[in-house]
């Protein structure tokens, strides 16, 4: 496996297929172990990581398992592979942080989970435990959109031909940019598929996983003592925004243009960055290309409809959008 290669292209697409890079014997006991977790947890966990033990969903159209580090040794030996070290380090550096590492299983529903994006600077990995064909529960990307506006802000219509699912045989892996637009299929088969879904930044990344609990994956990491820095302030603010237009502009403006600061910022690992690949074609970030994306009616309406929720407070917003309904 050529891993330059591979990493060129996912700066440039925000997405890369390894490929299966697991012996057939390790990925068939992956398999067996995902079965016998989802044996004992057929609806997942709730956020206590307690046994769910009714069809609702925590998270939207998915059962997950959140503790499977904790759970089986197997699942430790896939952050010992050659391959995983080498690409997180030579997109995060050393002393990359493991935020979360689960295994979320999809059944039949009729259900998107709609284009988003998660955090800007970091990394995530995706390994689907059953084939999975188009149309069952798959992910979905749009290679290049780490470099456009949020989907909300983007008429999304205009880059459907550009979507790409992540489908195949149980073991292939890929490799993501959690700014990369992302959703989920519905799964029309009678089948249940289940993927492995690991999020990463570098040693400045929050150690919170989506259910809120503290996890120490690196326990040999120490924190960075950069932490209260102007840097770190700054991009920690608009480092994190999928749903805010002018705080991901800003932060796209920073990160690829004003490279002074950008240097400095992933020099020390400031929060919510990565390390740039390096040349002048992978990295390049078109201004006019961004703001060219920009659904500026939709804009506007999020915008009025954000400053109106900020003004009558949550409660109230809620209120009016049932009594509208």
């Amino acid at each position: 496996m050529n891993l330059d290669n591979k990493l060129k292209t996912l700066y440039k697409d925000g997405l890369v297929n390894l490929g299966n890079p697991f012996e057939d014997n390790f990925t068939s006991e992956l398999k067996k172990t995902k079965n016998e977790l989802f044996d004992y947890f057929p609806f997942g966990q709730d956020d206590n990581l307690q046994k769910k033990t009714s069809l609702d969903f925590v998270r939207p159209g998915s059962y997950m398992i959140w503790d499977i580090l904790e759970r089986n040794s197997i699942f430790s030996k896939i952050l010992e592979q050659k391959y995983f070290k080498e690409m997180a380090f030579k997109v995060l550096g050393s002393d990359y942080i493991i935020n979360s590492f689960y295994i979320r299983k999809t059944p039949k529903i009729n259900e998107t989970l709609n284009p988003h994006i998660d955090y800007q600077g970091g990394l995530s990995f995706s390994i689907l435990l059953d084939d999975i064909k188009k149309n069952e529960g798959e992910t979905f990307f749009y290679p290049g959109s780490h470099k456009l506006p949020p989907p909300p802000f983007v008429d999304l219509n205009k880059y459907k031909n550009k979507e790409i699912s992540i489908t195949g045989k149980a073991g292939e892996t890929f490799f993501w940019f959690p700014d990369c637009w992302h959703g989920r299929s519905p799964n029309n088969s009678e089948n249940e598929t289940t993927i492995l879904m690991c999020h990463l930044g570098n040693n400045s990344h929050p150690r919170i996983d989506p259910t809120g609990r503290v996890v120490n994956y690196n326990k040999n990491v120490p924190l960075n003592k950069t932490s209260k820095t102007f840097l770190r302030k700054y991009f920690s603010f608009f480092g994190e925004s999928p749903n805010n237009l002018l705080k991901h502009f800003i932060y796209c403006i920073t990160y690829f243009k004003i490279s002074k600061i950008a240097k400095k910022a992933i020099s020390e690992k400031i929060i919510y960055t990565r390390k740039k690949y390096g040349t002048n074609e992978v990295d390049s970030f078109s201004i006019y290309l961004y703001l060219k994306s920009i659904n500026y009616l939709k804009s506007v309406k999020i915008f009025v409809k954000s400053s109106i929720k900020k003004i009558l407070g949550n409660k109230i917003s809620e209120n009016i959008k049932k009594f509208q309904i």
